[in-house]
């Protein structure tokens, strides 16, 4: 009796597995992602809700977008929480003409998925095809306001809007405003910036971090007057920023920039207990292995068209070889004209201060004072030595012109 019924039992679990291998192998494909897309196989995955939106994907990329349809239905059947196959439903629906069956499935997905920044971006394209802008547009601050696709979610609102500034800072949220703000920077768009910078300040004081790197973004691209108004209301600097280099150099808008040189001929530096007022001075070690061009270290800064400076600094040097030695020198920034240059620092010397005078040319509203060497021409021409720089100071001239 044991033997037949222990028979019985494989024979029935035999069976078993054959069902279970029979009825679970359309899986496969499934798990595996791997479609012949035929019609056979169409029939024998019809439950399957991943392979229907599978099939539906690959008709509409053949252009088929009835057939695709009904496949997505099919696959929203079975799972009604089949989000990326409502949203491809809608498409198909919109490409058929059903605008709106797709509006009411985009309705039912935005709805469902409020908080939830997945599938955010392909409703935002789906209601810009469908022309539901208040969709567009709270998706759109929704995904700025999470730093999730930021650069895209700009680019499609100021396109959408025909790039007028005016139009997209209506519809933004306050606090995007400055995303908007660094998405023109990064374009160049001045005009516009200028635009969303007012509108934010509208709202609420922009942070000191933004307001410094808009100023510099300004100031690169000769927008002298904002600049100045915005660096003077957020460093209170006048004049000369960082004239003691009692402070690191930023490299950003009004105050000192320097840049290295790659094959590292010499080392500026702040240092500390070497000043000749206040704590730090700033060094520049030349270390003679290059006749070097040097004009890395420069400020720009503010002045008025048809005024007198002087433009006082403090200096010494130890060392400092061949013919031609490093000197200060003042240029024009945004327009021509505008040229002097102080005495050339040569050989060993304590702390000196010279003045530079200059009278800026008219249209002119900002000035580089920079610290420069020429080639030499001579044999001995690898500058060496020590050059120490602190104290600058920038004062108008009491015989002013009359403007």
């Amino acid at each position: 009796m044991r033997t037949p019924l222990r028979i019985l039992i494989a024979a029935i679990l035999a069976a078993l597995g054959c069902w279970t291998v029979y009825f679970n192998w359309p899986q496969r494909a499934v798990w595996q992602a791997s479609y012949a897309f035929s019609d056979e196989e169409e029939q024998r995955l019809k439950a399957y809700p991943k392979a229907q939106y599978e099939l539906g994907m690959h008709a509409w990329l053949q252009q088929q977008p009835e057939r695709a349809a009904g496949f997505f239905r099919q696959a929203v059947s079975q799972d009604a929480l089949f989000l990326d196959a409502w949203l491809r439903l809608a498409e198909a629906e919109a490409a058929l003409g059903g605008e709106e069956k797709a509006r009411a499935i985009l309705t039912f997905t935005t709805d469902l998925t409020e908080q939830v920044f997945r599938w955010k971006w392909p409703q935002i394209l789906i209601a810009r095809e469908l022309g539901m802008q208040n969709r567009l547009y709270s998706n759109t601050n929704y995904l700025l306001s999470r730093k999730v696709l930021v650069q895209d979610a700009l680019q499609l609102l100021h396109t959408q809007l025909g790039g007028e500034a005016s139009a997209v800072i209506a519809v933004l949220e306050p606090a995007n405003l400055a995303a908007y703000l660094d998405w023109l920077m990064r374009w160049g768009m001045t005009d516009e910036s200028l635009m969303v910078w007012q509108a934010m300040n509208a709202a609420s004081e922009p942070e000191k971090e933004i307001a410094l790197h808009y100023a510099h973004f300004l100031l690169n691209h000769k927008r002298i007057t904002p600049s100045v108004d915005i660096w003077q209301k957020y460093t209170g600097s006048a004049g000369l920023t960082n004239p003691g280099f009692e402070s690191s150099l930023t490299g950003q808008g009004f105050d000192w920039r320097h840049w290295g040189e790659k094959d590292a001929n010499w080392e500026l530096k702040r240092v500390y207990n070497e000043a000749v007022e206040g704590e730090y001075a700033l060094r520049i070690k030349f270390d003679g292995q290059e006749n070097v061009s040097f004009q890395h270290l420069y400020q720009i800064f503010a002045v008025n068209p048809q005024e007198k400076y002087h433009l006082t600094y403090a200096w010494k040097s130890s060392g400092v070889t061949t013919d031609e030695g490093p000197f200060m020198e003042i240029v024009g920034y945004d327009k021509q004209g505008l040229y002097r240059a102080g005495p050339m620092i040569n050989g060993s010397n304590g702390w000196q201060e010279e003045t530079i005078s200059f009278e800026v040319p008219a249209d002119n509203w900002a000035a580089v004072v920079r610290l420069r060497r020429r080639t030499s021409m001579r044999f001995d021409s690898k500058i060496r030595g020590t050059v120490w720089l602190d104290n600058f100071r920038l004062e108008k001239a009491t015989n002013q012109l009359k403007r």
